[in-house]
């Protein structure tokens, strides 16, 4: 804290105790009220411990930043970039218990319940700001998504995709909608209606953008041709491999601290910044050894793709809880960091560590 606020702060917490001051400093005080106010004592300890006890308190729980304008983010950034991720949903929960119709603070729990990939928190979440909100387009699209990620499968299929088909109906440009209708026709491998809503999309985005070129990578990557104008644009994400093979094995050491019932995550995430996957993948741990994939389809978030991140770090971890959150007990293996554009084969991990 520096010298500039904490004379602020001192000097704002005098003023607001003034009315009170006043009466035990003037002059005669304590003659005319010995018998019902306290000394002048009380008053210079006033002015002292309490400005010093807010620095202190500030001190704990303050954050000096946010005086700052350049280090002004929002809670949803701040939330994702949190160390303890768990805590910040805590306190959200905690806080949203008293405010049961903060639409917007309901929709940023949801988001904080992806992270932590407590994705049927999260759709039941969701389940509540839709029916606050049953005519906001944006937010029967996030339902929809929240739907598919809570399922087993991850599909975008039944209810999310008649969701998404609505929505779509509704505003034909809703550029969230189109980029999962493409992934749900990727997913039942109907390229021709996944390039539709693709190449439906690709005008509608910035073409200079990271997420222009990212879908222009995506409609390239099933055989779909894309605008001169597009091919113009940065397509530095064009050599990033589309789909990431993972072979999923366990240590012959560990098969017999593995139950069929336990869970198995497999996951991309960045190389750099917060730990939050990229893309991840679940199965029953009576499966292993399995192949899977990554792609964008598996990502997380459609504003945080695979497809995006050169660098990367891949893992697999067998949880007891079914929590995909690291629990001690849990088995994993965190691979290196690797660039994307050097995968040219199936990637192989070996669950081999435990978590401590």
């Amino acid at each position: 804290m520096s010298t500039a606020f904490l004379f602020w702060v001192a000097l704002i917490c005098i003023a607001a105790m003034a009315p009170i001051l006043w009466p035990l400093l003037r002059p005669g005080a304590d003659d005319a009220t010995a018998s019902e106010r306290p000394s002048r004592l009380l008053a210079l300890a006033l002015v002292v411990l309490v400005p010093l006890a807010a620095m202190l308190q500030y001190r704990e729980i303050g954050e000096p930043r946010a005086l700052d304008p350049k280090a002004l983010i929002s809670v949803e950034s701040e939330m994702a970039a949190a160390p303890d991720l768990a805590t910040a949903v805590a306190g959200l929960e905690r806080r949203l218990a008293g405010q049961p119709d903060d639409v917007e603070g309901l929709r940023l729990l949801a988001r904080g319940y992806q992270q932590l990939q407590q994705f049927g928190d999260a759709r039941d979440t969701l389940a509540k700001v839709r029916a606050l909100r049953s005519d906001d387009l944006d937010v029967q699209v996030e339902y929809a998504e929240a739907i598919a990620l809570a399922s087993d499968t991850r599909r975008i299929d039944g209810e999310a995709e008649s969701l998404l088909t609505d929505a779509l109906s509704k505003d034909p440009n809703h550029q969230r909608a189109l980029w999962l209708s493409g992934i749900a026709a990727v997913q039942r491998d109907d390229k021709a209606a996944a390039l539709s809503h693709w190449q439906h999309l690709l005008p509608l985005l910035p073409p200079e953008s990271t997420v222009y070129n990212a879908v222009a990578d995506q409609i390239r990557g099933i055989g779909g041709e894309v605008a001169a104008a597009v091919t113009q644009a940065d397509t530095s994400a064009a050599a990033i491999a589309p789909v990431i093979r993972i072979q999923v094995s366990i240590a012959a050491a560990l098969q017999q601290r593995v139950a069929a019932t336990d869970t198995v995550y497999v996951f991309a995430r960045a190389a750099e910044g917060p730990k939050m996957p990229l893309a991840i993948q679940r199965f029953a741990a009576s499966e292993l050894p399995k192949e899977v994939m990554l792609d964008d389809s598996s990502s997380m978030m459609p504003t945080l793709k695979l497809s995006q991140t050169p660098r990367i770090v891949l893992g697999a971890r067998i949880s007891k809880s079914g929590n995909a959150i690291p629990q001690s007990g849990d088995l994993e293996v965190i691979g290196s960091p690797i660039e994307q554009s050097a995968i040219t084969a199936p990637v192989t991990l070996e669950i081999a560590d435990v978590v401590p």
